[in-house]
């Protein structure tokens, strides 16, 4: 439990940090580029993330497994060998026919019609972050997660200030910020290439490759259909509305990096925790304190970020807001995709059984039932309720996803988690949030009081304890 509370808070300073960096190009984009054209990068990053899932095919998520069960019928150099060398491949033939199709591809592309030179660019940033993605993951299953966060860091470190001086003493327009990433992801490409070969053997057999490949091949769908939860509501925007429209949601969406930064912290460091207590009988309860801990945290940066959410894109910098004056009807999607990312952490939380038994198959099924009522429900509120309607079609999918994964999967693993205190927990933090939103609360001070009285709530009836919280941010050393 120390190794994943210590890990947790690494990755999730480091986190915080290595996103909050290209977090401040959001305000820095809306107050230099018009809505137009801040919309049209932004489709470009929106289709890079979901080709992303087309150049890995599932083999990352198929090194996590087979990594952590080593030394059993195959070597640690030949998991990462194998993984690494299946995506050079295919990541060089993927890239060669989006860079020479990059035309035709473009006015396939919603909203993206003449801007073949950015899918080249997009065909770059795919391969080099393709072939950095295995040594990243084998950073995170040898806990060197200040490795890790060291090199993210200097990565958009690099990506901002070359956004900088591009865009701003440059004069160069929006496509720097595609150019940017490029040098970014070079860097990266560049710095793991020594670990690359250090790890690299040329067995690699076969049969692991297969095994692999059976593995993973279930993450390309679920990952095509979780990308579609992500993008749908945005693409389906600027097919209904405008690109106006879109990117003030796209802009909107992006605030929700204050959970999506506590989410994808508590995956880095949960995925190699919960894959080696595999054969841990005490693993059960330990899913389930880490359950109850992990919501009562997710509510509370929920209720933060809501309760202030306008003071944050309302900042004035001298001249300047955080969020361009245009942008700021994004304010009203925030809590709705900060709920969201609550029930998607739910989900990553239920993930263990399906790792263990292997019943990647399962993955599809989930993610696909839920990118189908995202985009049922997407088609019907945006008409209805505009931008609203994609951030709810957004949070019903994710509720469908988590709740799925549960009763499918607690017959294969049994944990025993803690529902009724999830429940107070939810309740307590429900109840709150309906004070603030009902009575209209404006007062800084009366929103703090509203914070403090949803930790009394769960304090006071031992919800979780000081002890317990304290589990996920223990620093104590690790004995490998």
């Amino acid at each position: 439990m120390q190794q994943l509370g210590k890990h947790t808070v690494i990755y999730g300073f480091g986190y915080v940090l290595t996103r909050l960096i290209p977090f401040f190009l959001t305000p820095f984009y809306t107050n230099v580029f018009l809505p137009e054209k801040f919309g049209i990068i932004s489709l470009v990053f929106v289709d890079i993330a979901f080709m992303n899932v087309i150049y890995r095919y599932g083999i990352d998520s198929a090194f996590l497994r087979f990594f952590s069960k080593k030394g059993k019928d195959f070597s640690k150099n030949s998991v990462f060998s194998t993984a690494i060398a299946s995506l050079i491949v295919t990541g060089i033939l993927f890239s060669v026919c989006i860079f020479f199709f990059s035309d035709p591809i473009a006015s396939f592309l919603p909203g993206l019609d003449g801007y073949g030179l950015f899918i080249k660019y997009a065909a770059i940033i795919l391969f080099l972050d393709t072939f950095t993605a295995i040594p990243l993951l084998y950073l995170r299953m040898e806990n060197r997660s200040l490795v890790f966060i060291t090199i993210s860091i200097v990565n958009v470190s690099i990506n901002l200030i070359s956004n900088i001086i591009l865009i701003v003493y440059l004069k160069w327009g929006i496509e720097a910020a595609l150019i940017s990433n490029i040098i970014a992801s070079g860097f990266s490409f560049i710095v793991l290439i020594p670990l690359s070969i250090k790890n690299w053997t040329f067995n690699i057999p076969s049969k692991l490759w297969k095994k692999m490949v059976k593995f993973g091949t279930p993450f390309i769908f679920s990952g095509i259909a979780t990308m579609i939860l992500e993008l749908v509501g945005r693409n389906m925007l600027q097919i209904f509305t405008d690109t106006e429209t879109q990117a003030i949601y796209s802009s909107g969406y992006k605030l929700g990096i204050f959970m999506l930064v506590l989410v994808t912290a508590f995956k880095f460091a949960w995925q190699p925790f919960f894959l080696s207590k595999d054969n841990d009988p005490k693993a059960p309860e330990l899913f389930s304190r880490v359950l109850t801990i992990f919501s009562f945290v997710m509510i509370s940066v929920f209720l933060v970020v809501s309760f202030f959410i306008h003071n944050i894109i309302t900042f004035n910098f001298g001249t300047f807001t955080f969020f361009g004056e245009s942008y700021w009807q994004a304010e009203s999607v925030v809590p709705i995709i900060l709920a969201s990312y609550i029930f998607l952490g739910l989900y990553i939380n239920f993930q263990p059984p399906i790792f263990f038994t292997e019943r990647t198959w399962v993955f599809p099924f989930i993610t696909g039932s839920a990118a189908i009522i995202c985009i049922i429900l997407n088609s019907i509120l945006i008409q209805i309720f505009g931008m609203i309607g994609a951030a709810y079609s957004t949070l019903f999918s994710y509720i469908w996803m988590a709740g799925l994964t549960y009763f499918i999967v607690r017959k294969w693993y049994k944990i025993p988690y803690e529902w009724n205190k999830i429940f107070i927990i939810f309740l307590s933090g429900g109840f709150v949030a309906f004070i603030f939103y009902f009575f209209s609360v404006k007062n800084i001070l009366l929103k703090i009081l509203l914070i403090i009285v949803y930790f009394a709530l769960n304090f006071g009836f031992k919800i979780v304890s000081y002890k317990k919280l304290l589990i996920l941010v223990k620093m104590k050393k690790i004995k490998k």
